[in-house]
């Protein structure tokens, strides 16, 4: 098990109750993934930040039979959910299977079978081991992006360039002019935050995006998605009845002086925000188009305008960057391949866990997927051939194309999340019936299978 996330926490549990033996290698110093804020080991290349909290309703995010604290708000705090995860942990069990400050660096198939695990302990020693089988739930959050070619006079620019994984508070930038750039739900929240503290809040977008609200009709917009009734909804009723909804609470983006988006709801990731058209109705951020050039002292954006500045925030997302070598899991066009988003096709023993982007909490398809690779793994269930998983895996793409487009590979992360959940539990019925025989006991020895030579340097 790579990552002790949500996913990964879903699939150790699914593991565990199967009584199949694992060990969790995981680079920081506790559980919790992006959650594990205060305790990162690096912490300047971490997507959390001081203020962040849930998007999604703590209803929802909690693990089934193990519910979020009552005491808990309905959207927590970075720490609450952190605390969450590792009381999760501890009462199921899974914290003394994991090897915390472990960063794996390579993940390559073993021609003879199975895979080696090449990773760096927290004293900088390097081990290689073979495992029968591996899943890996990392997260997408790998690399963060910056511009690419640089924006001109990047050089020149004599204020603070920094992207949003470095960001953690508004502190420094009290009394301060500071240009966010993006429309994604970090680049909303980080622009809200500062213009509190700011002396001057920008918000550079590129393209407009639908800005929807946490709540609608007074419920939770991932409790609506999750509900029975919203499942049997043909998707056109889905859109429809959201645009509806947003048009009586919110109306025209335009009239908050954002660009309207050039795409129907649902055709593109949403942005969730209740705060951010506040502000902008306040007058406490404005508007600008994408950035055209810097100049020593600040922004030239695409319409002309200009903007003094003393810092640029560059909400601008991740690449992912996965210890794989690039033919086990992505197609030549570098998006993800996976049959039922999780297994590559010709890759036996691999399995993906959370590499979604649904559209409100991840839990409940996290824990769908471990369900599935806990059956795989114990030999409960089985895969269909390649050609299958392979047909299956590019019509989704081929699906995510058509709606979203190709411009972005991480785009090939998004789901509907009701299709998602009844084409992954036909499958995992599926592969029920094609398992000829029932594990006996459901007990796998994972660790046990070491090269000759365990530890050995890295090869880079």
């Amino acid at each position: 098990m790579i990552g002790s996330g949500i996913s990964g926490l879903a699939a150790m549990r699914s593991l565990t109750r199967r009584g199949i033996d694992f060990v969790c290698l995981e680079r920081d110093s506790a559980v919790g993934g992006v959650w594990n804020f205060d305790s990162t080991d690096s912490p300047d290349s971490h997507p959390a930040y001081g203020s962040l909290h849930l998007n999604t309703s703590s209803k929802v995010t909690g693990f089934t039979g193990f519910p979020v604290p009552e005491d808990f708000p309905r959207y927590p705090r970075h720490d609450q959910v952190a605390s969450y995860l590792r009381r999760f942990a501890d009462e199921h069990g899974l914290t003394e299977r994991i090897e915390f400050g472990t960063d794996v660096r390579r993940v390559e198939p073993n021609p003879a079978g199975g895979w080696f695990v090449t990773s760096r302990g927290p004293r900088g020693s390097v081990r290689t081991r073979h495992f029968r089988e591996v899943v890996l739930a990392s997260g997408y959050h790998s690399v963060p992006r910056m511009p690419n070619p640089e924006i001109t006079g990047s050089a020149e620019f004599r204020g603070e360039q920094l992207h949003s994984a470095q960001y953690t508070d508004p502190d420094s930038f009290r009394g301060k002019s500071v240009a966010v750039v993006g429309f994604g739900n970090s680049a909303c929240d980080i622009a809200v935050e500062l213009s509190r503290a700011a002396a001057r809040t920008v918000l550079s977008v590129r393209r407009g995006s639908h800005v929807v609200p946490k709540t609608l009709m007074g419920l939770p917009i991932d409790e609506i998605a999750a509900s029975r009734w919203w499942s049997f909804l043909p998707f056109k009723a889905q859109r429809r009845l959201i645009e509806v909804l947003l048009h009586l609470t919110r109306g025209r983006i335009a009239d908050y002086g954002l660009p309207e988006p050039d795409h129907r709801v649902m055709d593109a990731p949403i942005t969730i925000s209740d705060e951010l058209l506040s502000r902008l109705s306040h007058g406490e951020i404005t508007v600008r188009p994408g950035i055209d050039r810097l100049t020593p002292t600040g922004v030239t954006f695409g319409d002309g305008s200009v903007e003094e500045v003393d810092a640029v925030i560059y909400c601008t997302g991740y690449d992912m960057s996965l210890p794989l070598p690039a033919d086990v899991a992505f197609d030549s066009e570098g998006r993800l391949e996976l049959f039922h988003r999780v297994v590559p096709p010709g890759h036996r023993g691999l399995y993906l866990a959370g590499f979604l982007r649904p559209v409100g909490a991840l839990t409940r398809l996290a824990e769908l997927q471990a369900e599935w690779i806990g059956d795989l793994i114990a030999g409960e269930a089985a895969l269909p051939g390649e050609r299958e998983m392979l047909a299956e895996s590019r019509a989704h793409l081929d699906r995510i194309a058509g709606r979203y487009g190709t411009e972005r590979r991480e785009d090939a992360l998004n789901v509907d999340v009701p299709t998602y959940v009844r084409g992954l539990k036909q499958e995992h019925r599926r592969g029920r019936d094609r398992a000829e025989v029932p594990a006996a006991s459901g007990r796998h020895r994972l660790t046990d299978l070491r090269r000759p030579s365990a530890e050995q340097p890295s090869a880079s």
